[in-house]
């Protein structure tokens, strides 16, 4: 089953016909209905793709929204507007959108362009796919309890199933790359997000706390992902 979409809008007819269309696609949306809701459901979960309904959000919000959450969606960005000017197209393709839909949207239309995105972004993931070799890092690495499993992006912890969504699934992976090295919230936050962000403390320290609750056997007394005060975070 696909995971679900992200859908930004306050529009209950735009939203009464996204489900007409996900009920036929076996889709799952979540809705959230601000720009800063939508950011913060990114940090704590993955979805397949974006819709995103610009009717209520400015031009200019939707821009640097994209460009802060782009490099975390590895799925289709589907604008939805009620203007359709080749300004508009410029700036949101240049934002890496995937495509901007004129409202009203055919729903029959809709339907076949998401699955075909999809298709594609799938299709490039496993072509992407690096040939594993003897100086990678090991497909799975086991340590008290943990046991990593890089190739299949999965996680058990004494045998059973931890659910962690990308990012944090990328933090413990750098960690893991540099074991033992004391990392600012700076160089982590540059190793897997890959961008500035605002409030780079803000989101490392949830991140790491997420991964305590999940992975520690004790989260307010870790033994593994470590706090060195005044400097940042080090895996033991």
């Amino acid at each position: 089953m696909t995971k679900p979409f992200l859908l930004l809008s306050q529009k209950k007819d735009l939203v009464q016909q996204f489900k007409e269309v996900a009920k036929k696609a076996h889709w799952e949306f979540t809705q959230v209905t601000t720009a800063t809701g939508l950011v913060v459901e990114l940090e704590e979960h993955s979805y397949a793709g974006i819709w995103w309904d610009m009717t209520d959000v400015t031009l200019d919000t939707t821009i640097a929204t994209m460009t802060l959450i782009r490099s975390q969606v590895n799925g289709p960005i589907t604008v939805f507007t009620n203007e359709l000017t080749a300004r508009i197209q410029r700036k949101l393709y240049r934002a890496l959108v995937d495509d901007v839909v004129l409202l009203p949207f055919d729903g029959d239309v809709l339907r076949p362009l998401i699955e075909q995105r999809l298709w594609l972004y799938k299709h490039i993931e496993s072509q992407n796919k690096p040939a594993a070799t003897d100086d990678d890092m090991p497909e799975v690495i086991s340590a008290d309890g943990w046991e990593i499993d890089h190739q299949h992006y999965s996680i058990t912890k004494d045998g059973e199933q931890i659910e962690l969504t990308p990012k944090e699934f990328q933090l413990l992976s750098y960690l893991i790359q540099h074991q033992g090295q004391v990392l600012s919230r700076e160089q982590l936050v540059t190793g897997v997000w890959g961008y500035d962000i605002l409030d780079t403390s803000r989101i490392v320290d949830i991140h790491i706390s997420h991964l305590r609750d999940k992975l520690e056997t004790d989260p307010h007394n870790p033994v593994h992902l470590l706090t060195v005060r005044g400097f940042g975070y080090k895996l033991v």
